[in-house]
């Protein structure tokens, strides 16, 4: 199936809309200024709802309430669905990125579309983890009783944790760490536009490391331009400076219509509004040099 262009997938509506039937809305009217105007890399406002067209994956789509935080925890900018996370889920649902009978771990969760997907397409185990702000963590358990019944919930082990990346001690009362998730014991980790605080890059690299399952583990890493290149480019170098390397097709851009480029960690001065059709999408896997260093800490432990 050809993918579907990104524009056409979202809708912000308003919260007593989105919880009746969804396709009673006239998505072609309400979607027109996305077609003859900016591409939109953002979608809703604090507290609103957004809707996911995927009826024709799952039977239904999937509606999303969008957390209000308090004003310190805005600058984490999770009160947003980022076309990285569409993205990401697009690639789960229609199976170019396969979580079937995986253990997943969301980082960034934001509202949760990713992990809720691959709850939906048959993962064994779904961890979605975000900063421990109670708002942003009591939104994504709404989405996922909202959208998942309890069988799904129960068959795919689906939990919510605060997770600080980097901080990995259970002492400093990391909720996620200190819970009965293993070191190195999930096989798919999502990072969707978790990229553009690059001094957060060590530390996001830290804990994928860290969950990572060394020999099948796999992370898909997907974000847009929207904060520029540069810091796209120095998360790929912390990530290789981590043991973490591309597989498949390495890193690629694809924009909000499907079409696929190489990767370029510098195009000069690049239009602001083209540069936010695009997304760097990259899969990778810890390399042999970083599983035999694992290995050996392991065995000196």
């Amino acid at each position: 199936m050809p993918p579907r262009p990104l524009t056409n997938l979202i809708e912000a509506v308003p919260p007593e809309t989105a919880l009746e039937d969804v396709n009673s809305l006239n998505y072609f009217e309400d979607s027109l200024y996305a077609i003859f105007a900016d591409t939109q890399n953002q979608h809703g406002d604090p507290g609103e709802m957004v809707v996911y067209r995927c009826e024709e994956y799952f039977g239904k789509d999937i509606k999303l309430g969008l957390p209000n935080p308090k004003k310190e925890d805005n600058k984490l900018f999770a009160h947003f669905l980022w076309n990285a996370g569409v993205q990401a889920a697009e690639m789960i649902a229609s199976r170019e990125y396969v979580v079937k009978g995986e253990s997943v771990l969301e980082l960034g969760a934001g509202a949760g579309l990713p992990g809720i997907v691959s709850a939906l397409s048959g993962a064994k185990k779904v961890v979605l983890s975000d900063y421990p702000a109670p708002e942003i963590l009591s939104n994504i358990e709404a989405n996922i009783k909202r959208n998942l019944t309890p069988d799904v919930i129960e068959s795919s082990n689906v939990s919510v944790f605060g997770h600080c990346w980097g901080e990995l001690n259970t002492a400093k009362g990391d909720l996620f760490s200190a819970s009965k998730h293993e070191p190195k014991s999930f096989t798919r980790i999502v990072v969707a536009d978790c990229m553009w605080m690059d001094w957060q890059h060590v530390n996001l690299c830290s804990s994928i490391v860290h969950f990572l399952e060394p020999e099948k583990g796999e992370v898909l890493a997907i974000a847009g331009f929207h904060t520029g290149r540069p810091k796209v480019a120095n998360f790929f170098k912390e990530c290789e400076n981590a043991g973490l390397v591309p597989v498949g097709k390495g890193i690629i851009e694809r924009d909000v219509d499907g079409n696929e480029r190489e990767w370029v960690g510098d195009r000069g001065r690049e239009d602001v509004i083209e540069r936010k059709k695009w997304l760097t999408i990259c899969r990778l896997k810890l390399g042999k040099v970083a599983n035999a260093v694992k290995r050996t800490q392991e065995t000196s432990i």
